[in-house]
């Protein structure tokens, strides 16, 4: 049983509860006829004010010609008014809908006429309102709508001329009511229309405005939801709205974002699957060497053959040297592959620091029968770097340049300023670097069948230590052929590290 609650796929299954369409749609409608109803209650009011003055207005003249008719057909004596007929009287009772009373000078009865539609009882009576009095002797058509029902009273003039009573509808409400009855009615059918009309040009409106709104927000929720599957390739329309563009454009932003965090996950990935397989293999190969001269040397000892098993321990540890070196290298590496790689920063004078590194490597070179060249121009400024780090750059240089040049060959190291740059290369004269191999020569572990990436004590991580160096200074290492035979590399640094 699915509930409200929220859950996972209950809004697939309840479209229509669930849509902000309808939401917005009913919002606008409630809106709409709010207004409407408002608007239709205060012209109602002023209506219904302005055919209260016409209806009040219509009983004036009709009481103004019921009086003159009483006057000629009614039997005046001494005293004033005697009686009337009684034609008169039954067509007084379909004049008005409430009482009638004809009223003596001194203000009392002389005569009650019902209305005919709803006949009184014969006793009942009730008592003329206190107001009625001060206006007999008036003589003036007075119409008063306040108090239980409200009353209408003309004057009666008799044969002389003078005030000589009134006639009386008491109370009120019945005769206004029946003149207000086809204005009402009018009235309500008008608004009653009016409301149809209007809840209908209200669901037009509020249908068209909603689907403007919601159909773009329905258009970028299904291309978001491709996003979430994994295409970050879709990209969402332009809806012709500022909101709606930037909205757009924030979430391209993030689907970029996500996808080259994705390519960043699966790059390291592949780099880790790679790495465990490469240091699986490196070490696997020299400890296997490592156990089985230390197995021999130990079968040497039990033997007594002291010599054998010396130069058994002395592969172990030579192995074992290569172990570690390996280890060091693997660390080194992790340390600068970090997106944020810590540099021990100090002054580093260039030329100093490229004068000590062809120090170190000076003996060397020469035991190998290699010339090793120096040339620094005099303008090397000094830069805020890591200087270890740095070293270590240039010592793997020149110990794949060494590896790599002939018996009589040239090692050359120069350096010179070139506008924000510094460019410092390492030349070798030896085989090159075979075509094949350039787009993998800083590779970890490029220690391939050929003459330029072949070494028996190499762990194959010194170039691409080396070429990781160089981004966390802001600068670059490449590698190519000389023209002239042989390898060269160029590490470049900015003078803004200065």
């Amino acid at each position: 049983m699915t509930g409200d609650g929220g859950e996972p796929g209950s809004g697939s299954r309840l479209p229509g509860r669930r849509s902000v369409f309808w939401r917005v749609a009913a919002v606008l409608v409630g809106v709409q006829m709010l207004a409407v109803v408002l608007a239709i209650s205060l012209s109602a009011w002023f209506a219904y004010d302005r055919a209260l003055d016409l209806a009040t207005t219509s009983v004036r003249l009709r009481l103004d010609a019921v009086a003159e008719e009483i006057e000629r057909a009614a039997a005046w004596g001494p005293a004033g008014l005697d009686s009337i007929p009684a034609v008169l009287r039954a067509d007084l009772s379909r004049r008005f809908p409430d009482p009638v009373y004809i009223l003596g000078s001194d203000g009392t009865v002389v005569a009650q006429v019902n209305p005919a539609e709803r006949p009184l009882e014969s006793d009942e009576t009730r008592p003329i309102p206190a107001e009625v009095m001060p206006v007999l002797s008036e003589a003036e058509i007075t119409i008063s709508r306040d108090g239980s029902g409200g009353w209408a009273f003309a004057p009666l003039f008799g044969q002389a001329g003078f005030p000589e009573g009134g006639v009386l509808v008491f109370p009120l409400s019945g005769t206004l009511a029946r003149e207000l009855g086809p204005a009402a009615a009018a009235l309500t059918r008008a608004v009653g229309v009016v409301l149809l009309l209007v809840l209908a040009i209200a669901l037009v409106l509020a249908t068209l405005v909603t689907w403007q709104f919601v159909r773009p927000v329905r258009a970028m929720v299904s291309q978001i939801e491709a996003i979430g599957r994994g295409d970050f390739t879709v990209r969402l329309l332009s809806h012709g709205t500022a909101e709606f563009d930037r909205l757009a454009r924030s979430i391209h932003a993030m689907a970029d974002e996500v996808a080259e965090s994705f390519e960043r996950l699966r790059s390291t990935d592949r780099l880790r699957r790679e790495l465990i397989a490469n240091v699986g293999h490196d070490l696997r190969t020299p400890l296997a060497a490592l156990a089985g001269r230390v197995e021999e040397a130990s079968r040497h000892i039990r033997e007594g053959d002291t010599v054998s098993a010396a130069r058994q321990l002395a592969g172990a540890d030579a192995q074992a040297r290569y172990l570690a070196r390996l280890v060091d290298d693997l660390f080194e590496l992790s340390v600068l592959d970090a997106p944020e790689p810590v540099l021990r920063v100090e002054p580093v004078p260039i030329a100093e620091w490229l004068s000590d590194a062809l120090a170190h490597h000076e003996a060397p070179c020469r035991e190998a029968g290699i010339r090793l060249e120096a040339d620094l121009a005099p303008d090397l400024p000094v830069i805020r770097a890591d200087g270890v780090r740095l070293m270590r750059l240039m010592d793997n240089l020149l110990i794949n340049a060494r590896q790599h040049t002939p018996e009589g060959g040239t090692i050359t190291v120069s350096a010179s300023r070139e506008g924000a740059r510094i460019l410092v290369r390492v030349t070798d004269s030896g085989e090159g670097i075979p075509p094949e191999s350039v787009t993998r020569l800083f590779d970890r572990y490029n220690r391939g069948s050929d003459a330029r990436t072949r070494s028996r004590t190499g762990t194959g991580l010194g170039l691409a230590i080396a070429r990781a160096v160089a981004p966390p200074h802001g600068g670059s290492l490449e590698a190519a052929n000389r023209a002239e035979g042989g390898a060269e590399f160029v590490l470049t640094l900015p003078t803004d590290l200065a």
